[in-house]
């Protein structure tokens, strides 16, 4: 059995631009099937709306980031690697408001003081109301490192599906 655990944080800031948007992503992952402790990205940058519309948003960004990598113990590796980046990502947002939702967000990050490394991820999530305050969604989510310590585990996938219920003010 694997266990991981992910929070993302995503800040962004119309520029004066039309369009225009600056970003801010922080990135914390646990992974037991790619024997990661603790993941962290930090990165900023800049992106654009492709499309804002009252159904969809589908943007693009890219920017610079800086990962720190704590693996769990191995006797023939260095336990922590940090790691210089460049960010170019994608987020697709297509909704009928209170009705469905479906969320992509995807991004890359090629080593820019590991030449040849590549580190990437993805959420893809689907959302539905059924009736009154009940809602279901299912999600798939990864990440893939193409040139993970020796014998650890390149990537870390999977799906998950809940139900849920909104209270509040909606």
């Amino acid at each position: 059995m694997s266990t991981r655990n992910s929070l993302t944080t995503n800040a962004q800031h119309l520029s004066r631009w039309n369009n225009w948007y600056y970003t801010g992503v922080a990135d914390f992952l646990q992974s037991t099937e790619q024997s990661i402790q603790l993941q962290t990205n930090l990165s900023a940058g800049i992106g654009r709306y492709i499309k804002n519309t009252n159904h969809a948003k589908i943007s693009v960004f890219s920017g610079l980031a800086w990962q720190n990598t704590g693996y769990s113990q191995s006797a023939d590796f260095q336990q922590t690697q940090n790691i210089a980046a460049a960010m170019v990502g994608t987020s697709v947002k297509f909704f009928k408001f209170k009705q469905t939702n479906l969320d992509i967000y995807g991004v890359a990050f090629p080593a820019l003081s590991q030449p040849g490394r590549a580190y990437f991820s993805t959420n893809v999530t689907y959302y539905v109301k059924l009736f009154g305050k009940l809602n279901w969604n299912t999600s798939f989510y990864g990440n893939w490192d193409n040139q993970p310590p020796a014998h650890f585990s390149s990537s870390d996938y999977g799906t998950s599906s809940g139900l849920g219920l909104t209270f509040g003010n909606k």
